[in-house]
């Protein structure tokens, strides 16, 4: 699991105790948004073709970044496979953290699967704008009617946004087959384990974050393919501003969640911890890193820069 994706995972883990039928709850305070700050001074075009890169060079040594989608882009996205000619020859290849879970954890996550569920039809608990909406994205993308309503809104809201990304794919794997080719293996220092994440993220479920978290994927569901496809072509042509506008309502529900924004931050110091610890090796290493994570205001590039490191970008020679 890679980055918020893999909060995502997490946080229908975490989901809590079920909505009843009631007059809508009071809307829950905008969550913090550590990847919506981004740093205008990093927003830039690259000068070679194709995707984005930065590189922090140390003593004999130099990390290249390249910048990934935070996310699924839709299939047919052409990107010049070229740039990962930095692959040859790198002594390392660091990735995001990972999430951890064992078979001691089997207990836990199915009794938190089982909170995940509704006591009664889910949509009987919405207000009749928000049921009228998910109506009509179940409709549009296909889906037979009730077909979630046993789960809470926000599962229900993220197995739609999955399904209406059925055919979408990531960037990531794409870039860990080619390490892979190469003998590399894409690697990182920190692991997380998932299960008190999700445990955490329950404290903060309740009626108001459920039903803001559907409006959030729904957001998502309408916007469509087209605002998705065009940042990812941005994103392929090295066009950082264009990467930046893609679709990402359902994050804040994972922000919103109790250690959301917390696990954000910690992330980036782990990915930029471990990209300064490579500079200490002879030769180059390349690191991939989520866009948003990597040039926001406390992302890893300023994180790196605190450290007394020069970040240099792709708009530079």
């Amino acid at each position: 699991m890679r980055g918020l994706n893999a909060a995502c995972c997490i946080a229908l883990l975490a989901l809590g105790s079920a909505a009843a039928a009631a007059p809508p709850p009071p809307a829950a305070p905008p969550p913090a948004d550590p990847g919506g700050a981004i740093v205008s001074e990093l927003v830039v075009q690259a000068r070679e073709p194709g995707p984005a890169w930065w590189r922090v060079e140390g003593k004999g040594s130099v990390v290249y970044i390249l910048g990934l989608p935070d996310g699924a882009v839709p299939r047919g996205i052409a990107w010049d496979r070229s740039v990962l000619r930095r692959l040859t020859g790198a002594n390392a290849v660091i990735g995001p953290p990972g999430f951890t879970a064992g078979l001691g954890d089997l207990f836990g996550v199915l009794r938190l699967r089982a909170e995940l569920k509704s006591k009664g039809p889910m949509e009987a608990s919405l207000p009749q704008p928000l049921a009228q909406r998910y109506a009509a994205a179940m409709a549009r993308t296909g889906r037979r009617p009730g077909e979630w309503s046993g789960w809470q809104p926000m599962a229900a809201g993220a197995f739609l946004l999955r399904a209406s990304r059925d055919h979408w794919q990531s960037i990531e794997p794409q870039v860990r087959g080619v390490a892979r080719r190469q003998g590399l293996r894409v690697t990182s220092s920190a692991r997380y384990p998932a299960l008190p994440l999700a445990r955490a993220a329950m404290a903060g479920m309740t009626p108001a974050v459920q039903q803001q978290c559907l409006g959030w994927a729904l957001d998502d569901v309408e916007a469509g393919e087209a605002p998705a496809r065009r940042a990812a072509e941005g994103w392929a042509r090295g066009d950082v501003a264009v990467a930046l506008t893609e679709p990402r309502g359902f994050d804040r529900c994972l922000l919103v969640l109790t250690g959301g924004a917390e696990l954000w931050n910690r992330m980036a110091r782990d990915e930029a911890d471990d990209i300064a610890a490579a500079l200490g090796k002879p030769g180059h290493a390349v690191a991939l890193v989520g866009l948003r994570r990597l040039l926001a205001q406390n992302g890893v590039v300023a994180r790196l820069e605190a450290k007394g490191l020069t970040v240099k970008g792709p708009g530079e020679p």
